[in-house]
């Protein structure tokens, strides 16, 4: 941490010196800490010499949650109207690599709404599996042969099962969770294409899975969702 500390306050990098003497370590011991924070992406050097500064995208999730929230609060007038409508909890999720993650959620004005989590699995989450199913051969089977949790007995852990998901939720537009991950828990997410071939975001709603179908049909909730998603692409397409 201290390196790091170094390294973000000046824009020119740090030497090796500078961090033996500033955290009064060996060079020896600065050596291999600079090194094994460039092997790790943390920091970048020209021919892992000279100055250290930190990474392109290690500076980068630094700026990560103000991304976000930039990101959100054009769509947050949006995502409120359809939270109000469903009486539930509106998200927004991105892709970025092979991590699905929250951008930011709208609870209804009326009533609490659930938290969306920060997490998207590819096997047990409706983001996940909607991104993911969009995403090339080559990806997915890597992304299939890493360990999958099975949260719950109705939690799909086999790759193959996990791909023949995949291929269902593409054809019909939409993800959803059904008390895979957490018990008594529904979610639904649409794709945002904004131009792309690729999605890279996806919008969804999360509810106590009893109150949201006594009250909306699957497909009305999809027709929300649907909406919303014309909305932000009004508005982020270039």
């Amino acid at each position: 941490m201290e390196i790091l500390e170094l390294a973000a306050s000046t824009r020119e990098g740090i030497r090796l010196s500078d961090v033996a003497a500033g955290l009064g370590i060996p060079v020896s011991t600065a050596y291999r800490l600079l090194a094994e924070m460039r092997r790790v992406g943390m920091l970048e050097a020209a021919n892992g010499r000279g100055r250290h500064t930190l990474s392109a995208a290690f500076a980068g999730l630094g700026r990560a949650a103000e991304l976000n929230e930039a990101r959100f609060a054009s769509a947050e007038p949006y995502a409120s109207a359809a939270a109000d409508r469903l009486g539930e909890t509106i998200y927004l999720t991105e892709m970025k690599g092979r991590v699905v993650s929250l951008v930011g959620f709208r609870r209804p004005s009326t009533g609490e709404g659930l938290h969306p989590g920060n997490a998207f699995p590819v096997h047990a989450s409706a983001a996940g599996k909607i991104l993911w199913s969009f995403r090339n051969d080559d990806e997915l089977k890597l992304e299939l042969e890493r360990p999958h949790t099975k949260f719950r007995t109705t939690t799909h852990v086999d790759p193959e099962e996990i791909r023949a998901e995949l291929e269902r939720v593409r054809r019909r537009g939409f993800g959803v969770h059904d008390e895979e991950w957490d018990e008594g828990v529904y979610t639904m997410a649409v794709p945002i294409f904004a131009g792309r071939r690729i999605p890279a975001f996806a919008v969804g709603v999360i509810a106590e899975k009893e109150r949201l179908l006594a009250s909306f049909s699957e497909q009305a909730v999809f027709e929300t969702l649907c909406d919303l998603r014309d909305e932000l692409e009004k508005h982020w397409t270039p």
